[in-house]
């Protein structure tokens, strides 16, 4: 497919060949150039091979790359899931990692391919829909994807499913809020195995948009997951020793690097304050940024997956066991629905939220899944969006 000189063509995982290590890397170096704007002007580095992160999630996908000649101008992934809603099972294509080159003819002409992708993908891989999550404060993505000053007819239309936040945890205030004493957090052993899974299976029921695999069979989802295991499990007790609660932190290093460029005022502002709470042992100091260093050093944080908690004071002793057990130059990451209050950081953290919308695209003159709406309250597994 070509359009304006520009040529669309399907990337592959690198084989053995010459060729095909030397376009893996060239994609590779493309994506890494290309920073995510927000809070945090971040670039992403994949280890090995741009498709290895793809990989460790364990999930199907296709990626698509814009030529301008033998040039790398443009890339699109696409991971394929499967979900349960309410009653139902829907397929699902989410759209993520997409990078455009700032050449004029590039960002004027990208959009074209968008559309014929969508309805490609919709008949070939039987997809029921399309989502995307955007931070809201990337200003960039949000006026060319969500709020364009012209609609023209070959492009994608935006609908809004959900708002979260994500949210960073840094330290916490000294004697604000400790841990209730009769919570108590301790690592997963043999013996919780079978607690756990109805306690999984029980929760997992009041939420919507559950990877229909972890629906059926958590157990066999996570023996075959590369990144979950039952032994990184935190769990939480009450006084009668039932679980009310688990969290499985994920360790950034395992998926990817994310290289910080730049902060905004505001994060450099923490930046700055976590610097003075180390020295007094409550908070941990954030990476320096290129800007400043002139070195690509990377973010180190845990992402908390598995994150169920009957109540407030559950999510503290979580989030706090979390933190005490991660390495000392980590911080913790996680998402919320604005709408579930219960998992509002804790009373005593030091956090940063970042607005996120999950978004329904669809392309020009079909309907947007009825699945897909503001109107449903229910909460949504969030953990399916990588970063």
């Amino acid at each position: 497919m070509s359009n304006d000189g520009l040529i669309l063509e399907e990337a592959f995982p690198e084989n053995s060949t010459k060729s095909s290590i030397e376009k893996n890397l060239k994609l590779n170096e493309f994506f890494t150039s290309i920073p995510t704007r927000g809070e945090i002007n971040i670039k992403i580095q994949r280890e090995q091979h741009f498709f290895s992160f793809y990989q460790r999630i364990n999930l199907p996908f296709k990626t698509y790359i814009i030529k301008d000649q033998n040039e790398i101008v443009g890339t699109a992934s696409f991971l394929f899931k499967n979900f349960v809603f309410q009653n139902r099972n829907l397929k699902l294509a989410q759209a993520c990692d997409l990078r455009i080159s700032s050449n004029r003819k590039v960002v004027l002409s990208w959009a074209k391919f968008f559309h014929p992708i969508l309805e490609k993908l919709r008949e070939l891989e039987s997809i029921d829909g399309f989502i995307t999550s955007i931070n809201q404060t990337e200003t960039q993505a949000m006026n060319a994807f969500i709020r364009p000053k012209i609609k023209r007819a070959h492009q994608p239309q935006y609908s809004l499913a959900r708002s979260y936040n994500l949210v960073s945890i840094h330290g916490f205030y000294p004697l604000i809020n400790p841990p209730n004493k009769n919570i108590f957090v301790r690592p997963y052993q043999a013996s919780d195995k079978k607690n756990l899974i109805d306690y999984l299976t029980t929760m997992l029921n009041k939420i919507d948009f559950i990877p229909l695999d972890l629906s059926l069979n958590p157990v066999e989802y996570i023996n075959r997951s590369l990144l979950y295991s039952w032994s990184q499990f935190l769990i939480a007790f009450d006084s009668e020793n039932r679980i009310i609660g688990c969290v499985q932190p994920i360790s950034s290093s395992l998926l990817q690097d994310y290289l910080p460029q730049d902060y905004s005022i505001r994060s450099h502002n923490l930046r700055q304050f976590l610097k003075v709470a180390q020295l007094l042992g409550f908070g941990r100091r954030m990476t320096r940024p290129f800007s400043r260093s002139q070195k690509q050093e990377a973010l180190n944080f845990r992402l908390l997956h598995f994150l169920i908690s009957d109540h407030p004071e559950v999510l503290n002793a979580l989030i706090r066991a979390s933190y005490k057990t991660s390495r000392q130059n980590e911080f913790l990451i996680y998402a919320y629905e604005t709408s579930d209050y219960k998992k509002r950081p804790p009373r005593g953290s030091i956090f940063s939220e970042t607005p996120y919308g999950l978004y329904s695209i669809e392309t020009h003159e079909r309907k947007f899944l009825p699945e897909l709406s503001l109107l449903n309250t229910t909460p949504i597994w969030l953990d399916f969006i990588w970063f």
